[in-house]
């Protein structure tokens, strides 16, 4: 692990945030589930409260494309952790006052699934601004050791506080999160780097976005299949874990957390896992047995009975899935170039947020028509399919894994502009 990364102000700053709002997304992930659950006891309306934070991603994915490659990426980070916070805080406060309704809810998840929309296609294109290209893969680790320790302790505490003191007093936690990730990336001391296309207007920008994806069919072939994986997880997983604790393991949301915490520790040992094992194979043969293992522990999930088999499997499902993810993102940063990564990763985003709609309401349709166990194994099938696109990208491609971490596959125009290790605004 490069040490320059921790000496980094900006980095580190970023970093920190991104971890706290993250672990009060957990909360949220949780709260919302359960406080729907516990109005309706209907399956298909939580599939409904997900597919409704999905939607925003859809209608905002090109313009929000534009506005990122645009905008100063720091600033446009606060403002959306100030926007989600103002959201969810809303909830809270409506309780307190006795006026909150079931629909309240819905609203606020439609406004957090806006501001997270932006947010996460803004934080990849912000991160691949600040580093090297020699340090994509340790900072993709580092990320995602932030995101799933944020999602871990998220997932875990979440579903404590939600069974001791109810999803009210979560989303208030969850609030303050984002309130204090505006205040740490705020005080960053962040210059943009020049941007050669910084005075194109927004219809130049979106259709700059499109002819890259036109002439880059392949690295958008791979990302639309590679994300498959994550639908999974995202998706009908959000559904389906919950459906696991409630019917088989008989768990509630305290089962909810422990499942969620269990794919979240394996998932964090695989930040550091794929740092030391990822460069000693191909990435061919690494991305294939990673996706194999995690389709195979989904797979599985049906037959655990007892909690501490579902733990083993979400485990070794998130070991690989995770390790598979980091290097996906380091592989797309290597082929995108900066100038051009917001809009690339909202287009990714448009498939992404639409597969995540269908699989949450087919999830809990299958649920409820015949059963947990045949959702969660139609469900593995997705990492299955990211598999198979690993396996035909390279078939078209056979040179598009050998890309080692520091070649410059756009280095007239594409490679991330030079930022000073102490920049300022």
């Amino acid at each position: 692990m490069k040490p320059s990364l921790w000496r980094h102000p900006v980095f580190l700053r970023f970093f920190a945030g991104n971890t706290i709002s993250l672990i009060g997304w957990g909360f949220n992930f949780i709260a919302t589930g359960w406080l729907v659950l516990e109005e309706t006891g209907s399956k298909v309306a939580v599939g409904e409260i997900v597919a409704v934070s999905t939607l925003p991603g859809l209608a905002l994915a090109f313009l929000a494309g534009a506005i990122i490659d645009r905008m100063n990426r720091k600033h446009l980070l606060v403002i959306l952790d100030l926007f989600r916070g103002l959201s969810v805080v809303a909830i809270p406060l409506l309780h307190l006052l006795g006026a909150f309704h079931l629909w309240q809810l819905y609203v606020m998840s439609f406004l957090v699934g806006t501001g997270s929309a932006v947010f996460w296609s803004t934080a990849a294109a912000f991160t691949q601004e600040l580093v090297s290209e020699r340090q994509f893969m340790t900072a993709n680790s580092l990320l995602s050791a932030s995101y799933q320790t944020g999602a871990l302790l998220g997932s875990a505490l979440g579903g404590f506080v939600v069974h001791a003191w109810g999803g009210h007093t979560a989303l208030a936690l969850d609030a303050a999160s984002y309130f204090i990730s505006a205040a740490l990336i705020g005080s960053a001391r962040f210059r943009p780097a020049l941007r050669q296309d910084g005075h194109e207007s927004i219809p130049q920008l979106l259709r700059g976005g499109l002819r890259f994806v036109r002439e880059k069919r392949l690295v958008f072939f791979y990302g639309l299949t590679a994300v498959l994986a994550d639908v999974a997880i995202w998706g009908a997983l959000a559904v389906l874990t919950l459906a696991l604790s409630t019917d088989i393991l008989r768990l509630g949301a305290r089962g909810f957390g422990l499942l969620d915490g269990a794919y979240g520790v394996g998932a964090l040992l695989s930040t550091f896992f794929t740092l030391r094992y990822a460069h000693r194979y191909s990435r061919y043969r690494f991305l294939a047995i990673a996706y194999g293992m995690a389709g195979t522990m989904c797979f599985l999930l049906p037959d655990s009975t007892r909690l501490e088999f579902a733990l083993i499997l979400y485990f070794f499902m998130g070991l690989p899935n995770n390790s598979a993810r980091i290097l996906v993102r380091t592989i797309l940063m290597e082929h995108i170039p900066n100038r051009i990564m917001g809009r690339a990763q909202t287009i990714l985003g448009i498939v992404t947020r639409l597969l995540v709609i269908f699989s949450t309401l087919a999830a809990g349709w299958i649920t409820e028509v015949w059963s947990v166990a045949t959702a969660l194994r139609a469900t593995s099938g997705l990492f299955f399919a990211s598999l198979a696109g690993v396996w035909i990208t390279r078939l078209l491609s056979p040179s598009f894994f050998q890309m080692e971490p520091g070649a410059a596959p756009f280095p007239e125009s594409g490679a991330p502009e030079y930022i000073s290790s102490h920049p300022s605004d």
